[in-house]
C-alpha cells in the first residue's frame, strides 16, 4: 500500500497529473478530500504504523495541494515526525517547482547513517538522483545513484537511474553496463530492456537493440516501446539492414 502510494505521488509530481484517491465520492466527481488526507497527528505516536499512516497521508495530499501538504509536512517534523515527515517536505517542495533543494534534502537524507535502513536509505538517494536529472545536473544525478548502490547494489531504481545520467552526459557504453547489470538481477525489466535498446542503437549495435527491444514488446507495447522500436528499425534502414520496397 505506502509504495503504491508512494508511485501515484511520483506520477502526480512527474506527470502533473492531479491523483485521485478510491473513494466513493471521486466515483461519482467529486474532487480528493484534502482535509482527510491531512488529519492532525495523534496526541502520542505509539507505533511505527502511525508514523507510516502520517506519512501516506501527507504524501497523498501533495497532489491535492502541494502548499498546504508542504506546510503540514514542517508542522509534522517540527513536532517530531522524524526522517517521514524530512521526506514528505522534500516530495511537496519538488512539487512547488524547488527541484534542487528538493534533491538536496533527499540527497542528505540518504547520507544520514540514522535515516532508516540501507534499503531506505537508497530509495532517498535514488529520490534525490531523479530530481537532479530534472534538474539537468547528470553529474549530481550520477553522484547520487551510486551512493545509492553502495548501499543496495540490487536497487533497481538507482541502477535505472545512473543509467539515465550517463544517458544524459552521452555515455551510452556506461549506460549499457549499468542496464545489463539491472537485468542480471531482475531479468526481464522491461524499463531496462527499452534503456538499453535505445543505447546500444546509439552506439550502433542494432541488431542486439532489435532483440532487446522485441523482447520487451513481448508484454509491454507501450507507445514508449513502440517508439524506441520505430528508431532501431529506421537505423537499420539507414544503415541498409533492412529493404524497403
Amino acid at each position: 500500500m505506502k509504495m503504491r502510494l508512494l508511485s501515484l505521488v511520483c506520477l502526480a509530481v512527474f506527470g502533473g497529473f492531479v491523483m485521485a484517491q478510491n473513494t466513493g465520492a471521486q466515483a461519482a466527481g467529486g474532487e480528493i478530500p484534502i482535509a482527510a488526507a491531512l488529519k492532525p497527528a495523534p496526541a502520542h505516536w505509539s507505533t511505527i504504523e502511525d508514523f507510516d499512516a502520517r506519512h501516506d497521508g501527507c504524501l497523498t495530499a501533495i497532489a491535492a495541494d502541494a502548499d498546504l501538504a508542504y506546510e503540514d509536512a514542517l508542522i509534522w517534523k517540527n513536532d517530531g515526525g522524524g526522517r517521514r515527515a524530512a521526506h514528505c517536505v522534500a516530495m511537496a517542495l519538488f512539487a512547488l517547482g524547488h527541484k534542487d533543494e528538493a534533491a538536496h534534502r533527499l540527497e542528505a537524507m540518504g547520507a544520514d547513517i540514522g535515516a532508516g535502513t540501507p534499503d531506505m536509505r537508497a530509495d532517498r538517494y535514488t529520490e534525490s538522483a531523479d530530481f537532479w536529472l530534472e534538474t539537468g545536473d547528470a553529474t549530481a544525478a550520477h553522484r547520487a545513484s551510486a551512493a545509492a548502490l553502495d548501499l543496495s547494489p540490487k536497487h533497481l531504481g538507482a541502477r535505472l537511474t545512473r543509467a539515465r545520467a550517463y544517458a544524459q552526459m552521452e555515455r551510452w557504453d556506461y549506460a549499457e553496463i549499468d542496464l545489463t547489470s539491472a537485468l542480471v538481477y531482475h531479468p526481464g525489466n522491461i524499463k531496462a530492456l527499452r534503456y538499453r535498446a535505445d543505447a546500444r542503437r546509439r552506439q550502433g549495435k542494432l541488431d542486439e537493440a532489435l532483440a532487446d527491444i522485441e523482447q520487451a514488446m513481448r508484454s509491454d507495447m507501450s507507445v514508449e516501446s513502440a517508439l524506441v522500436r520505430g528508431e532501431i528499425r529506421e537505423a537499420m534502414r539507414l544503415a541498409g539492414a533492412i529493404k524497403t520496397p
